[in-house]
């Protein structure tokens, strides 16, 4: 058996399972379906398999989930609810943490980011979530879950609705009646009313990008999810965004998609774990 930090992205439609052997730089990666009825033994199985026909051990372990995560459990957990109350999978003599998935992604981000203050993330997968840190310190609130996006309120022709529900993967699928595949190929194929529905989404989470710009002037902000690989969704975001920034803050703020968001998530869980196998203190702030 080999030694290995193991890092766990579980998302609203993947589990994705990332190790890195000691003594080697490439990632050893896996990826399984989720659901809303994915359970916490859907995932130990997962993440037993995929460590044992690898033949590994782990050093460290890092779990992300999609929801709040308080005093080392999941908290709350719209997109899988069955992880309400989980506190991540058993781990004896294991150093593990068990983190919301975007602060994840910020620990990671945030490892190659120099020169400026503030950085923040926004994921937007099957639903919306964003992240920040300041000088060194990760915005937290007052129990911990600064950042919670998803549930800003926008009026629209139907009434006020969550940003969740207007630009995540699942309103997008909600809006369409098609599975994300399907949607592709409707876009591929011309579909008006699928691409008016795509750009309507991109439009929401631009108001999400112009907020965050506006209310923490970051020096940088990187974006992820799978609901940004639809063709044009990152365009409508992107090319009307700053109409609602102050054109102070959004020229301040270098906006980019992160390079590898498949697996982000996972490898900053992986980053949180290995770091707190080797009790470093900056760790505490993320969980």
């Amino acid at each position: 058996m080999t030694s290995a930090a193991v890092g766990i992205d579980i998302g609203g439609t993947k589990l994705l399972m990332v190790a890195r052997p000691a003594g080697r730089d490439e990632l050893l990666t896996r990826r399984a379906d989720t659901g809303p009825g994915t359970t916490p033994e859907a995932v130990r199985t997962a993440v037993g398999r995929f460590l044992a026909d690898h033949r590994l051990t782990p050093a460290s372990l890092g779990v992300a989930v999609p929801g709040l995560v308080e005093n080392g459990r999941v908290t709350v957990c719209d997109v899988l609810p069955g992880l309400t109350g989980w506190p991540g999978p058993a781990a004896s003599g294991v150093p593990r943490v068990l983190v919301n998935d975007i602060r994840g992604a910020l620990a990671e981000e945030a490892a190659g980011v120099d020169g400026t203050p503030t950085v923040a993330v926004l994921l937007c997968g099957t639903a919306v979530g964003s992240a920040c840190l300041h000088e060194g310190r990760v915005l937290r609130g007052s129990r911990g879950w600064a950042g919670e996006i998803g549930y800003m309120p926008l009026p629209t022709p139907r009434g006020i609705r969550r940003l969740d529900d207007l630009a995540g993967g699942a309103a997008l699928v909600r809006a369409t009646g098609l599975e994300p595949a399907e949607i592709h190929s409707a876009l591929a194929a011309g579909d008006s009313a699928v691409r008016a529905a795509v750009d309507a989404a991109g439009e929401a989470l631009e108001l999400a990008m112009a907020t965050l710009v506006n209310s923490l002037n970051p020096g940088t902000l990187r974006t992820a999810g799978g609901t940004l690989g639809y063709p044009g969704y990152w365009d409508a975001a992107l090319a009307t965004a700053g109409a609602h920034a102050l054109p102070q803050l959004w020229d301040a703020c270098a906006v980019a998609r992160i390079e590898d968001p498949e697996t982000v998530v996972a490898r900053g869980a992986l980053r949180l774990a290995a770091a707190a196998a080797d009790r470093e203190p900056w760790v505490a702030q993320y969980l």
